[in-house]
């Protein structure tokens, strides 16, 4: 149709032609000058027929084609997607564009996703577990610490078997108690108690002996034997062994002071024991010589006993002596002991409860 519309415009245009050229006068003065011939005319003229041309070409002319984005829906976004051309300008890629109503695809290996979620829930679990071991391990740190300082322990010793109706008194350990540098000073004062505890025991027996050959003439010995045996074997341990114990434990003066006093006391007791008058209770040198003519067995036994006393009389001497030097080295002294009697009596309603405090 626009193609038969320019042809009809085209005819129109040559028969107004051919009728501007009929509609000359013929009887019109040749040498008049006719003003719309003139050159400037002739031009504005023509640009007016141009511009009039180009308005009409623009008017009938195709109208040209507007791109239209499409609309994009809120509840369902969609993704654009450019293709890339072979051919096409503009850096390689197509002027058009596509929306796809998917989004993109995640691609990767599921299997290889889902085992290393395994392993690291794997690993946080393991993780939170370590984490709840050390929070155990701290408090039991804690409680041993707050143990060993406020005395707040089991009974272990002495070890008396579960059937027995007897429990254990005090807690002991040495290796936990001691600091590292004074165990070894420790210990030794723990193997001679235990040395003077067979001294006892043994000399018990002697007496026993000496009570079951002679008859009455021994029964003082015997019954002065049973009470030592029953009565210095538990002291010894709770005084100057314990007394000891607790002075290194708590770094404590007083406490050495005491053990000094105390232990000097049981080389006393050693010394009667490795004479062994006549009946006093212990079967020392006097009296193994004195039943060795009756009966050389109980004076053999008498020398036994003797010689058991002797070595456990040296070794106090010794160990004291070991002691007081660890006394000095700590910087402990008397003024430091009267100090700490002071600060117990001071926080004590009595003198005696001030004695307790300070053992």
């Amino acid at each position: 149709e626009y193609g038969e519309f320019q042809t009809f415009q085209h005819y129109f245009k040559r028969i107004n032609l051919r009728q501007g050229e009929m509609d000359e006068n013929p009887f019109a003065d040749p040498n008049q000058v006719n003003p719309f011939m003139d050159p400037s005319v002739q031009q504005v003229s023509a640009q007016s027929t141009t511009v009039g041309a180009g308005l009409e070409d623009a008017m009938f002319s195709e109208p040209a084609t507007v791109p239209v984005a499409p609309v994009i829906s809120q509840s369902n976004p969609t993704y654009p997607v450019h293709q890339p051309t072979m051919g096409g300008g503009g850096g390689g890629y197509g002027t058009s564009s596509s929306f796809n109503s998917q989004p993109p695809r995640q691609y990767g290996n599921e299997e290889i996703m889902k085992k290393q979620k395994l392993v690291e829930d794997e690993f946080r679990k393991r993780e939170e577990d370590l984490e709840r071991r050390e929070q155990q391990l701290r408090e039991e740190q804690r409680r041993l610490e707050d143990a060993r300082v406020y005395g707040d322990r089991v009974p272990n010793f002495p070890p008396i078997p579960s059937f027995f109706p007897c429990e254990p008194c005090v807690y002991h350990n040495i290796d936990f108690d001691i600091p590292p540098e004074h165990q070894q000073s420790v210990r030794r004062v723990f193997y001679h108690w235990q040395l003077t505890v067979f001294c006892y025991i043994f000399n018990f027996v002697v007496c026993f002996a000496m009570i079951c050959s002679m008859g009455t003439k021994a029964a003082s010995a015997f019954g002065l034997s049973l009470l030592y045996a029953a009565l210095f074997i538990p002291l010894s341990f709770l005084t100057w062994y314990r007394m000891l114990y607790n002075a290194v434990r708590l770094d404590s003066s007083i406490r050495y002071m005491l053990f000094f006093f105390l232990y000097g006391f049981q080389i006393f007791v050693s010394a009667v024991a490795v004479l062994g008058f006549s009946g006093g209770g212990f079967a020392g040198w006097i009296t193994a010589f004195a039943t060795l003519e009756d009966n050389s067995a109980l004076g053999v036994l008498g020398i036994i006993n003797a010689l058991a006393w002797c070595a456990n009389c040296l070794i106090a001497v010794y160990l004291i002596m070991q002691i007081h030097k660890t006394y000095r080295s700590t910087g402990q002294s008397m003024e430091k002991a009267s100090g700490e009697f002071a600060a117990s009596a001071g926080s004590s309603r009595s003198f005696g409860q001030a004695v307790l405090r300070s053992l």
